[in-house]
């Protein structure tokens, strides 16, 4: 190869070391090189002559590798040239690139040169055009007029320009920042762009087809095109867009008109110039960007400039509001889905917790369980209908999941004719127990307003509930395998809260309560302790308690309760006439007529180590 084919490269630094080392590097490769010391002896040779490359520095006396940079890109004829920004220290951010407009920006540490080598080859290899030919009248005005001046005068129009154009592209900056405002509502925000761009260059027509599932066509000024016209730029604009995005199947295309940008409402005959441009975040596809005219020099170097320049943020806004835009389909879904089950409320303050916070799997925490079941369903359910029995279910099941809903609760799931209600999980309230037994009341005391349609019920039955409720430590998270997975708790106290539920069929309440629930329970709560048992399962005794709605009479419960303090403490015969008492005022009630049976027998078989409780051998 001969040394005029050879490609020469401008290298600016301001080390003779380092200076020297690059030449080497450089001119082993087959390059000729010229060395500059300074940015502004660099400047006045590229005045003059116009290297195949530029490689400066960062930092160099009089104008460094940055300003150099700006001059040329923003303020000269030669901003083509490819230009590659370096610096010595270990890590340079690619921010320098994309504020200065270097085409490549690169580390070098420890003398080593290869990736320097490596980009400016790759660089070398994109044939670039000269600005002046690109646009040739614009820019042949410019060098014309380049050409009176002396070489200080042409410098200073170079500096001068380049400040112009910085003053200019931080206005755009400034533009481009306003449109964040705007990422919560897409429609608004393409039409926003749309305004902006038409006071960068007046086209006649503009689309922006955004990337994704359902590609959705934005566009402005179509209307003023003749029918023809207009279905021929809709189709050059659809595939360019498929060519970037690089679809390989039918793309289906929801187009959307964006009214009052364009100013006036002439009707445009025939297009003389277009454009379209690929919009990326990084290196994610978000769309493109089509322009149309009927002016033939509408696509002045300063107008693509000024487009380029606004891409990559536009790219990046775009990209928000895309994400924005999913994370609200994503919000109403888990408000549709949830809003059966949980509170609003309760809603809002998942969505508000971070994504770190969701994720509590195998979280230990305090909850209180309530278990509600249908009282002899199986015998209700075996003289009807099936399709009678789940429309009765579901009419039962849209009143009780409404009383959860009142009181902060999450229904975690339906088992057969059951309910398991958590208050603390997801979100927990200072009255967790308060509200469970809130709740709990309301529940039963609704029961005549529930309509049971076509049910039919045995003699002697009709629609009833039994409650319990157990406050404790459970695990709480998403529990299943790894196809299926659901957001519960585990643990005793659920199994001791199901326990409890079977326990109002056999002490005849309405809700049963453990005493941790009780503890947690304010004092105007109408609640009666009922015994101490040992429920299957579990060998340490819990008190249960019974809640009603409206207070039992005084006369009933403070007969039961002194009847009950001396049956714990083992004196039986003392304990019989508190209970005959209590069914004196309440002859039916089932836990003082247990009571009393129990006495009767323990008065003649008193049991081993008495501490209270009985030990109950079924669920």
């Amino acid at each position: 190869m001969s040394n005029s084919e050879k490609k020469l490269i401008y290298v600016v630094e301001s080390s003779r070391v380092l200076a020297k080392l690059i030449s080497t590097e450089l001119k082993e490769q087959g390059y000729n090189v010229e060395i500059f010391k300074t940015g502004l002896e660099a400047l006045k040779k590229i005045m003059t002559t116009s290297p195949d490359c530029i490689v400066a520095d960062k930092i160099l006396p009089l104008i460094d590798g940055m300003e150099l940079c700006r001059i040329l890109k923003e303020g000269s004829t030669k901003s083509t040239i490819p230009y590659i920004l370096f610096s010595a220290e270990e890590t340079v951010l690619d921010f320098w690139s994309n504020s200065i407009g270097a085409d490549d920006v690169v580390s070098i540490s420890q003398a080593n040169f290869d990736e320097l080598k490596i980009r400016l080859e790759k660089l070398l290899k994109n044939k670039y055009i000269e600005t002046n030919s690109f646009f040739l009248q614009e820019n042949n005005e410019r060098v014309e007029y380049e050409s009176k001046m002396s070489e200080d005068e042409k410098l200073m129009f170079w500096v001068v320009d380049a400040m112009d154009k910085s003053d200019f592209y931080l206005n755009m900056d400034k533009n481009v920042l306003k449109l964040f405002e705007f990422v919560k509502d897409i429609d608004l925000l393409v039409q926003k762009i749309f305004e902006m761009s038409y006071k960068v260059c007046e086209y006649d027509v503009i689309s922006l087809i955004l990337d994704g599932a359902e590609t959705r066509f934005y566009n402005t000024g179509i209307e003023n095109l003749p029918e023809e016209t207009a279905q021929e730029l809709v189709n050059i604009c659809k595939a360019d867009y498929e060519q970037k995005a690089k679809k390989n199947h039918t793309v289906t295309y929801e187009m959307i008109s964006v009214p009052d940008v364009v100013q006036g409402e002439a009707k445009v005959a025939k297009l003389e110039s277009y454009r379209d441009y690929e919009i990326k975040a990084g290196d994610k596809f978000i769309g493109s960007i089509h322009i149309a005219s009927h002016k033939k020099k509408i696509m002045t170097y300063k107008v693509q400039s000024s487009i380029e320049f606004i891409l990559p943020a536009l790219g990046y806004i775009l990209e928000e509001a895309l994400h924005h835009e999913t994370i609200s389909h994503s919000e109403k879904n888990l408000r549709n889905v949830f809003s059966k089950f949980v509170p609003e409320e309760i809603i809002d303050e998942m969505i508000k917790k971070d994504e770190s916070e969701q994720q509590g799997n195998n979280e230990k925490r305090n909850v209180v369980i309530l278990m509600c079941d249908i009282r002899s369903f199986t015998s209700i359910s075996e003289i009807n209908q099936p399709e009678d029995v789940v429309g009765f279910l579901n009419t039962y099941f849209t009143h009780m999941v409404n009383i959860v809903k009142k009181y902060g609760g999450t229904v975690d799931k339906f088992i057969g004719d059951a309910i398991m209600v958590l208050f603390g999980a997801p979100i927990s309230y200072n009255d967790n127990a308060q509200r469970a037994v809130q709740a709990a009341i309301e529940m039963y005391s609704q029961l005549d307003q529930i309509s049971t349609g076509k049910m039919k019920f045995p003699e002697g039955i009709k629609l009833d509930i039994g409650i319990g409720i157990h406050y404790g430590d459970v695990i709480v998270g998403n529990i299943g395998s790894i196809d299926k997975t659901s957001y519960t708790v585990i643990g005793d106290t659920v199994n001791l809260a199901s326990r409890l539920e079977g326990l109002t069929k056999l002490y005849g309440a309405k809700v049963i309560i453990s005493e941790a629930v009780r503890e947690e329970l304010s004092e105007e709560m109408n609640v009666l302790l009922l015994d101490s048992v040992k429920v299957k399962g579990k060998k340490e005794s819990v008190h249960i308690y019974r809640a009603d709605e409206k207070p039992l009479p005084s006369a009933f419960t403070e007969a039961y309760s002194k009847g009950f303090k001396s049956y714990t403490e083992g004196a039986f015969a003392l304990a019989k006439p508190y209970f005959e008492k209590a069914l004196e005022v309440i002859p039916n009630d089932k836990a003082a007529k247990l009571l009393l049976a129990r006495c009767n027998e323990f008065n003649e078989n008193k049991p081993e180590n008495w501490d209270g409780a009985v030990a109950l051998t079924s669920k």
